[in-house]
């Protein structure tokens, strides 16, 4: 029987070392240890310890799918009202799909947007993000998505922000290649999570008239 008999915090990683009938198995983020619920004497396998901390976010989020896809679409169908003879390509990882995927994309942050010209030529990617319910006046975005960003100056890469209630919502976030954004911490579901934090009065964020403007000139 595979069990946890110890498990060891080390300060200077802030990681937690797992062991596995008393032998060394893996380490887990701090941030995500939180809200894994492991304790010794648990009986799981070292197989399994490596796979909660490998797909963490992606089970945190499992049923949160659904709520994505619709903002994809959503977004969608606001590009084809402003230019009905554009093509949108989902081309972000996993965002076509309600299943957990047990792998990772070959680069974090990637959009799940891709927009076309009639002639397929290329012209801006978009980011879909969001949640049903606004609460508060600020909008936080994962520092990926603004890593991406800043990794592909040459792409014009979009962030859009979708709310359901208490009204339908969009905002349009222009990241900026040079500026360098921090984060701060959020405790979600037992776990840290890193967000940026925007506001209107940033002037990443952009009006809806300027986003169609900025679109219909490309």
């Amino acid at each position: 029987m595979n069990q946890i008999t110890e498990i060891r915090y080390i300060a200077d990683k802030d990681r937690y070392w797992i062991f596995i009938n008393k032998e060394y198995c893996t380490s887990i983020r701090a941030r995500t240890f939180k809200g894994m619920q492991l304790q010794e004497g648990q009986v799981i396998s070292c197989e399994d310890v490596k796979e909660m901390e490998s797909f963490h976010f992606k089970n945190q989020y499992q049923n949160s799918w659904e709520q994505e896809k619709f903002r994809i679409d959503k977004v969608s169908q606001l590009i084809h009202s402003i230019n009905p003879s554009l093509q949108i390509n989902v081309v972000g990882f996993g965002a076509d799909s309600n299943e957990l995927i047990k792998s990772h994309p070959d680069e974090q942050g990637k959009p799940d947007l891709e927009i076309l010209r009639a002639d397929n030529s290329s012209i801006m990617l978009i980011e879909v993000t969001g949640t049903t319910h606004m609460r508060g006046n600020d909008y936080w975005i994962r520092p990926d998505k603004l890593t991406y960003c800043q990794n592909h100056p040459a792409q014009n890469v979009w962030i859009i922000l979708h709310y359901t209630t208490p009204v339908e919502k969009f905002i349009f976030i222009k990241p900026s290649p040079d500026k360098q954004y921090r984060h701060i911490v959020k405790e979600i579901r037992g776990t840290d999570e890193y967000y940026v934090v925007f506001n209107d009065l940033d002037e990443e964020v952009r009006s809806k008239e300027e986003f169609i403007r900025h679109l219909n000139s490309l």
